[in-house]
């Protein structure tokens, strides 16, 4: 009798969990997906290896609120959360259900979500947030139990504060994110959008710009994941279907450890170390004068030809993304001549110095790859804090204890030096290609801070052998130790692997200090 007992309630518990997985019931699994979307158990099954998520607290429901809504079943809070694998390695993820109460946050919600979040650091694996919510449930924040123990609405700040630079955290964004939830996305280490008309993400709405500032705008000038993509720079990955932002998580997490205490995984992807690219230095002029695409430089150094690049539509001026070396997950920072010739503003230094430090944090080894001819000169820059964002790059640099490498290829030019990488700035190996041209000034201003106003009386013959002995090889910036090793371009992938490997075990025992202070 007692066996029959605890079968049957097994079964009940069984068919009762499956009512529960279909969150907000078939009627709203229908309308998320007439829309084009995925739901969230949907998303969380693409996301992690088959069969390996196991959902944890899906038998919460919310708290009370003495409001009308208390009458709608809300089955696990509007948030599905759990454990899974990704190429075999743990991870925790959470996935707001659009198709209970439109994914609104509420107190258990934020238990739940938070839970994550702890849970991650406590156990030295990354977290991931799938993000679709219509924002704060406001009968949450003024019912009954409003400020009850149970309550972690502020804890959505707090925890993923604490785990950054911890434990890796991603963010994708694959629909609403409005009010509190918007600042979800900021608070992880990167997060990818979809570009889709029914993904954005803004504080405030449409409607409450309307009443506020009586202008009318539309959802997609105030949050498109284009907009976010392309002009705030928020977003770091745009994908045009949810199945690629989901895959592109994937990928990033490959070139990351679990935690900070951890090196990234090894992969080796079937590419000789020892290969060798004869036509590497035809991509680019000895005078500086043919336009080239660095990202063609870098797909033939990194193994297999395979780069994950972040924030690939914003400050299209430097290149900031994941590659492999010999196996090795490698950042890699670059000029790109083909926009803005290479001079870096305040948007590209913004850019590298948070890509820096992401590296930096889970010890993934750094190469700068430079041509630049210095910082844009432009009263608009400086207005935006030129000096100020420059300054942040150059700091990060220093900061940063993980291996680093700078290659300078073209132009390194004036300050442009300070934000890309030299010796004094803790760089474990300069190398040159014999196209480098390395100075503090352009040739005219060169000539003018030696000569003076005699600069126009000099001799052609002497400006020539003045241009030839100072700019025209970087023999002489190696000769003043500036430059390690000036390097045949064909050579250039196997070197680079070889310095990874050298400085692979790299330690520096740093003063003391509770967190340095960035020039933000």
């Amino acid at each position: 009798m007692a066996m029959t007992d605890a079968r049957q309630k097994t079964e009940e518990l069984e068919k009762l969990r499956k009512i529960y997985e279909q969150g907000g019931g078939q009627k709203a699994i229908d309308s998320v997906h007439s829309k084009g979307k995925l739901t969230a158990r949907e998303r969380v099954e693409k996301f992690v290896d088959p069969g390996s998520f196991r959902e944890f607290n899906l038998w919460a429901h919310p708290t009370k609120t003495g409001f009308k809504t208390d009458e709608k079943i809300a089955y696990g809070d509007a948030v599905v959360t759990g454990f899974g694998r990704v190429d075999g390695r743990p991870v925790c993820i959470y996935a707001h259900d659009f198709t209970v109460m439109g994914g609104t946050q509420a107190s258990v919600q934020y238990w739940k979500s938070c839970k994550v979040m702890d849970t991650a650091v406590r156990l030295g694996i990354p977290y991931i947030g799938l993000v679709d919510s219509g924002g704060v449930r406001i009968q949450d924040a003024f019912g009954i139990n409003a400020g009850a123990g149970v309550s972690r609405n502020a804890d959505v700040w707090y925890s993923p504060a604490v785990a950054s630079g911890i434990v890796p955290s991603i963010s994708l964004t694959l629909g609403a994110s409005y009010a509190g939830t918007a600042y979800s996305p900021f608070l992880a280490d990167v997060f990818f959008m979809v570009n889709k008309p029914y993904c954005y993400m803004s504080l405030s709405s449409p409607e409450l710009l309307k009443s506020v500032t009586f202008q009318d705008v539309t959802r997609d000038e105030i949050g498109a994941a284009r907009l976010h993509a392309e002009v705030t720079g928020s977003c770091d990955y745009l994908g045009e279907t949810e199945e690629d932002v989901l895959q592109k998580g994937r990928e990033l997490l490959s070139y990351l450890p679990a935690n900070c205490r951890e090196k990234p995984p090894m992969l080796d992807m079937g590419d000789d170390p020892r290969r060798r690219d004869e036509g590497l230095i035809d991509l680019i002029s000895y005078d500086g004068e043919k336009p080239y695409d660095m990202h063609e430089i870098i797909g033939r150094i990194v193994d297999g030809g395979k780069f994950l690049e972040l924030k690939s539509e914003y400050a299209r001026n430097i290149i900031t993304g994941f590659g492999r070396l010999g196996g090795r997950s490698v950042g890699i920072v670059a000029n790109n001549p083909m926009v803005m010739d290479g001079a870096l503003d305040f948007r590209a230094t913004e850019k590298e110095a948070r890509f820096v430090r992401y590296c930096d944090a889970f010890n993934v080894p750094l190469a700068f790859l430079v041509d630049t001819p210095g910082f844009v000169a432009d009263p608009g820059q400086e207005h935006e804090g030129l000096a100020r964002h420059a300054a942040m790059a150059s700091y990060a640099m220093c900061e940063a204890t993980v291996p680093k490498i700078a290659l300078y290829i073209g132009r390194c030019f004036n300050n442009g030096q300070m934000s890309m990488g030299t010796r004094s700035m803790g760089v474990d190996a300069v190398l040159a290609w014999p196209t480098a041209d390395i100075r503090y000034a352009d040739f005219d201003g060169s000539l003018k801070a030696v000569y003076g106003k005699a600069k126009e009386k000099i001799d052609r013959e002497d400006i020539e052998q003045f241009s030839k002995k100072y700019f025209d090889s970087p023999k002489c910036p190696a000769s003043l130790l500036m430059v390690d090793d000036i390097i045949n371009p064909k050579d250039t992938r196997f070197i680079l692997i070889d310095m990874l490997e050298i400085a692979e075990k790299k330690s520096v025992a740093l003063p003391e200090k509770k967190h340095g202070n960035m020039p933000l």
